[in-house]
C-alpha cells in the first residue's frame, strides 16, 4: 500500500475545475451557481509586520474551517477513485473496488501487486498534473503487509521522484505496522499520551489530584 499526501490540497484546488467537478456529479445548477457568487466574494489579505495589503480576490482554494469544504472537496478528490477503478488494478472484495482509500487529502492506494501498485502512482500523478495539485513525495511512504513484508523492495516513483518503504504509515490518526498480518502501531499514540501527561504535571504543583487526573 502508499500512503499519499497532497501539499496544500485546500488552498491548491482550481475553483473551475470544483465546479465541474459538482457539476459531473449532479450537483443542482443552483447550488453551483450559489457556490460560484460566494467564492467570487471572497477577499483575501497579506499582513507583514503589522502592515495589512490591499484586499485581492484568489481564484483558487476553498474556504479554510467551514464545515462545507471538506463535503465539495470530497467531491473534487472524487476523480482519483474513478479514474484508479478504470485501471482493473487494486484491491477488489466481491468485485468492489477497495483500492483506494480517500478522504479530503489523505489518500491510501491499495493492490496485492507491485505492478499494481505502481501504475495506480502513475494514474495519481496524472491526475494531480491535471487538476492543478502536487504530491508532497516527502511525506508519502509505502507498506508491505503479508508474506512480502520482509523481503527487500525498491522505492516506488511518483512523478519521477522515489517513495521509500517505511515500517509504519499513518492515516486518519491511525499508524498501520508492516507485518505479515494486518497491525497497529500504538506505540506513537503512547508517546503523544505520556507528554501531554508530562505536560500537565510540570504545571500542575498546586492542583489537587481530583482536578488533575479529569485533566489527565
Amino acid at each position: 500500500m502508499a500512503s499519499l499526501d497532497i501539499s496544500k490540497a485546500f488552498d491548491r484546488v482550481h475553483q473551475f475545475k470544483l465546479y465541474n467537478s459538482l457539476l459531473s456529479a449532479g450537483i443542482p445548477i443552483m447550488i453551483i451557481d450559489v457556490l460560484c457568487n460566494w467564492y467570487s466574494k471572497l477577499c483575501f489579505a497579506v499582513r507583514w509586520n503589522n502592515v495589512i495589503s490591499e484586499a485581492f480576490v484568489v481564484g483558487s482554494g476553498v474556504r479554510q474551517g467551514s464545515c462545507l469544504s471538506p463535503a465539495i472537496f470530497n467531491v473534487f478528490m472524487n476523480v482519483f477513485i474513478l479514474q484508479l477503478k478504470t485501471l482493473n488494478v487494486g484491491c477488489h472484495v466481491s468485485g468492489m473496488f477497495v483500492g483506494c482509500l480517500l478522504y479530503t487529502d489523505d489518500i491510501i492506494l491499495i493492490s496485492p501487486l507491485i505492478i499494481g501498485l505502481q501504475e495506480m502512482l502513475d494514474k495519481c500523478y496524472e491526475i494531480s498534473d491535471t487538476f492543478s495539485l502536487q504530491f508532497n513525495v516527502r511525506k508519502c511512504h509505502c507498506l508491505v503487509v503479508g508474506k512480502m513484508s520482509r523481503v527487500k523492495i525498491s522505492p516506488m516513483r511518483l512523478g519521477g521522484e522515489e517513495i521509500q518503504w517505511c515500517d509504519h504509515i499513518k492515516y486518519i490518526g491511525v499508524y498501520l505496522a508492516c507485518s505479515k498480518t494486518i497491525k497497529f502501531d500504538v506505540n506513537p499514540l503512547k508517546r503523544s499520551f505520556y507528554a501531554a501527561c508530562n505536560a500537565l504535571f510540570s504545571h500542575s504543583e498546586r492542583i489537587s489530584e481530583i482536578p488533575l487526573l479529569n485533566l489527565q
